[in-house]
């Protein structure tokens, strides 16, 4: 009984503080707004001028309540209920679910991710056991033996150096200690295990075992520094050689072309004149954008050490010969808006992206208690022939079973999987005929527990997301908007023509012609003045038929369109406003223009075909605001004044 007690008070105290923190702001019919609800439409749809004034909510208010009362009527007529609808708003649903199972979960945490490496270099040293990707399971479990023993040392004391030294394939680095400098995100492609060890393994401490493209490392991070980012830069190149008199020449040349520079010449003219590095040369040296790990490091370090745009280095010696550097532009990473659509792009190409989606599906897995079945699978799995990989290949005779579910959502049966692979022939047919039954067999099982997580996750995104809940509402209630108001004032405003001219002549006042002109404009085709001259006199006092009667033959040399202007029209600015005035000739290239006023018309009423769509668009504003009024004596409205009050800023 106690428990009891308790339990009711818990609920109801529960709903208490939840109401008070998401108050009803009005109701519609009973139908409540909560304040979440108008401060997320509000601010959406003011954006900067979302200021919380009284005036500005009192109007959005305004607004929002007869935007309430049109969407009540439409479920009213149980518009929520027609089929095409439905359609309509279940493809936005999966339009945006997509976009949120892979911008909200994987992409936009990855991007976040590496928007947060990118503004630190991490310096590393690392135990490299080689293994490739595609070995046997033999040189497989050798590598990982070796890998293992070699971290169990570690763990028992034995000294970084020396394990190195006996154990890491990596021969260039393990006599000194395995180390490879300052990394700094992102690695290449099949490196984002190693990156993620980098980052999150502590200044001095070794990682647990992780896998690369290259075979098993344990990382050591040495020292972590704010990133160079990266930095544009051009570059003059002068080769050495094997030959010392070759190189003695190439460093006097060098000096010379330092010296250009110092003297005032362009840099970019200096490279193309004096620089021997074929691919930049003819871009004035340009070399682009570049980070960390890309130049050899007395190139690197050189290039990161010139402090301005447009700084210039001394001569620089590298392996490869002498250079003079200028850094262009520097960029830092630091600013993510700036840096997001970038990164977005790096990231759906890397295959960081494919890691984090299986993440995903481990996640949801977990969260949903999915539970599987492997018995029935492998009995599935028996009943296979080499015809599986035929798109002939009929489905086997099964004895049914649950296979796997998730959560609470209706069980995945055996015979949905058997299905399943039946509809997947193209992922059949790209199995070689000689894989293994059961490992095919096994993927197309992985890919539909992967298509039901991802169903599931979807399911429950109104639940996890408080936005995506907003906008399928905001989205619902938008189709059933669109489709009441084309009841009720669009097509009423449309196609009730009785109501329309009543309406028409009720405002004529408000459709009325200013003062206008006809006017004859014509285009004589002819280089030869005199003709000209002889058409304009004659158009002045003659009709347009008699003007093209005379002057078009075989080839017509007169062009004539009849026009109407409204005084004022900025395009009757050149004319002169009095019936049998021209404009003066205006030639172009092989034609001239002028224009003749036939007559002046008075001040007047617009016919309805004159003016309908003007007529059409107030007839429509009548009727909504007519709808409206209704709508208000038809449905009860509530404001919580309390709680409006409590809005404003």
């Amino acid at each position: 009984m106690h428990k009891l007690i308790f339990s009711l008070f818990l609920t109801l105290f529960t709903g208490l503080i939840y109401a008070q923190n998401d108050p009803i702001l009005f109701t519609v019919e009973d139908v409540p707004v909560h304040v979440s609800e108008f401060d997320y439409i509000y601010n959406k749809n003011n954006g900067d001028g979302a200021d919380y004034t009284r005036a500005s909510l009192e109007e959005y208010l305004d607004l929002y309540v007869k935007f309430k009362l049109k969407v009540q009527r439409a479920r009213e007529l149980e518009l929520d209920t027609i089929a095409q609808l439905n359609k309509e708003l279940e493809g936005y649903r999966k339009q945006l679910a997509d976009s949120y199972l892979v911008d909200k979960e994987v992409s936009s945490r990855l991007v976040k991710e590496l928007h947060e490496r990118k503004q630190k270099d991490i310096e590393v040293s690392h135990i490299l056991v080689a293994v490739g990707e595609k070995v046997s399971d033999d040189a497989l479990t050798k590598a990982e033996t070796r890998i293992k023993e070699a971290k169990q040392r570690l763990d028992k004391g034995e000294s970084w150096d020396e394990v190195c030294v006996q154990v890491s394939d990596d021969k260039n680095s393990s006599t000194k200690g395995g180390h490879l400098g300052y990394y700094t995100a992102m690695m290449p492609k099949g490196f984002y295990e190693f990156e993620n060890a980098m980052y999150n393994t502590a200044v001095g401490k070794y990682s647990d075992i992780i896998r690369s493209k290259v075979g098993f490392h344990i990382i050591k991070v040495k020292n972590q520094r704010p990133a160079y980012g990266e930095i544009e830069i051009a570059h003059i190149l002068t080769r050495k050689s094997k030959n010392a008199q070759e190189t003695a020449q190439a460093k006097t040349k060098i000096e010379a072309a330092l010296q250009k520079i110092k003297n005032g010449e362009a840099f970019e003219d200096v490279a193309r004149a004096d620089s021997e590095d074929a691919n930049s040369k003819n871009k004035g040296g340009y070399l682009g954008f570049a980070g960390i790990k890309r130049y050899d490091p007395i190139f690197e370090k050189a290039a990161f050490g010139i402090k301005m745009d447009a700084g210039i280095s001394e001569i620089i010696e590298t392996s490869v010969g002498y250079h003079i550097i200028k850094r262009i532009s520097k960029r830092d990473n630091a600013d993510f808006d700036r840096s997001k659509n970038l990164l977005q792009n790096l990231v759906s190409k890397d295959d960081r992206y494919t890691i984090a989606r299986k993440a995903l599906i481990g996640s949801i897995k977990k969260e949903a208690g999915f539970t599987e079945n492997k018995a029935a699978l492998s009995t599935f799995i028996s009943k296979l022939d080499r015809e599986f990989y035929s798109f002939k290949w009929v489905e086997p005779t099964i004895t049914d079973a649950e296979l796997f579910t998730f959560g609470k959502q209706k069980a995945i049966m055996l015979s949905d999987f058997s299905a399943y692979c039946k509809k997947a022939t193209r992922e059949r047919l790209k199995f070689k005929k000689s894989a293994p039954l059961d490992e095919s067999a096994e993927t197309l099982y992985l890919n539909l527990i992967e298509q039901e997580a991802l169903a599931y996750e979807e399911s429950n995104l109104e639940n996890k997301y408080p936005e995506f809940k907003a906008l399928m509402r905001e989205y619902q209630e938008g189709i059933l908007l669109f489709e009441i108001t084309k009841q009720e004032v669009w097509d009423k405003a449309s196609s009730d023509t009785t109501g329309l001219t009543q309406f028409y002549e009720a405002n004529r006042e408000n459709y009325t012609w200013k003062e206008r002109a006809e006017v004859l404009e014509y285009e004589v085709f002819s280089d030869d003045t005199k003709f000209v001259k002889e058409v304009y006199k004659y158009a002045q006092k003659n009709s347009k038929d008699a003007v093209l009667e005379k002057y078009n033959g075989d080839k017509k040399f007169v062009k004539a369109v009849e026009r109407t202007y409204e005084k004022g029209d900025e395009a009757a600015e050149h004319l002169k406003w009095k019936a049998g005035n021209s404009t003066d000739l205006k030639a172009e290239k092989g034609r001239t223009k002028f224009s003749v006023v036939s007559q002046i018309l008075e001040p007047g009423y617009k016919k309805l075909n004159e003016s309908r769509g003007y007529i059409i668009a107030d007839y429509q504003d009548r009727l909504e605001k007519d709808w409206i009024a209704s709508l208000k004596s038809k449905y009860e409205v509530k404001i919580m004044d309390s709680v409006f009050e409590s809005l404003i800023k």
